[in-house]
């Protein structure tokens, strides 16, 4: 069996077994409960009751508002795919999690998958198509850029800035 490459993807796509879906639905409602009250205004991705339409819409009020002067837009194609799971390890442990979540994210991150006839075990990123993937990627964005863009970024500028992720 084949298991084709989405378009710009280096690795091939994880289907997941249906025991896994159901383990990884858990341990995302587990950590969407420790996770969604941090999440930032401006983080919309893979997120309950919001899309990649809502921040397009609130990207339009701010232009329409008078509020922008400049635009920076940055694609972070092959994110999941390079993600080190040594610094969303660690992320993870400064929420909270520990102990038995974090070997069931491990588990859910280390599954292999097949490309052709050979199982390939990847050393970083998450599993493209498995469910708890765009949380981990939100976790990992919460805790790098966003925090970075509020603490670092933001203080250091004249006037207003906003990121809408």
């Amino acid at each position: 069996m084949h298991i084709p490459k989405a378009p710009g993807q280096t690795r091939p796509i994880g289907i997941s077994a249906f025991e896994d879906k159901g383990g990884q639905d858990a341990v995302r409602e587990v950590l969407e409960a420790l996770y969604e009250q941090d999440f930032r205004e401006g983080s919309y991705g893979f997120r309950p009751g919001r899309s990649a339409h809502d921040a397009v819409r609130t990207l339009k009020r701010h232009v329409e508002g008078g509020e922008v002067r400049w635009i920076f837009a940055a694609d972070m194609g092959s994110f999941c795919d390079s993600l080190d799971r040594t610094e969303l390890k660690k992320m993870l442990e400064v929420r909270g999690a520990a102990g038995s979540l974090l070997r069931l994210i491990g588990k859910c991150l280390h599954v292999g998958v097949l490309d052709g006839e050979e199982m390939v075990e990847p050393e970083v990123g998450t599993g493209q198509g498995a469910g708890l993937s765009p949380l981990l990627g939100n976790v990992y964005l919460h805790s790098g850029l966003d925090r970075w863009f509020a603490t670092e970024v933001k203080p250091r500028l004249r006037g207003k800035a906003t990121l809408i992720r």
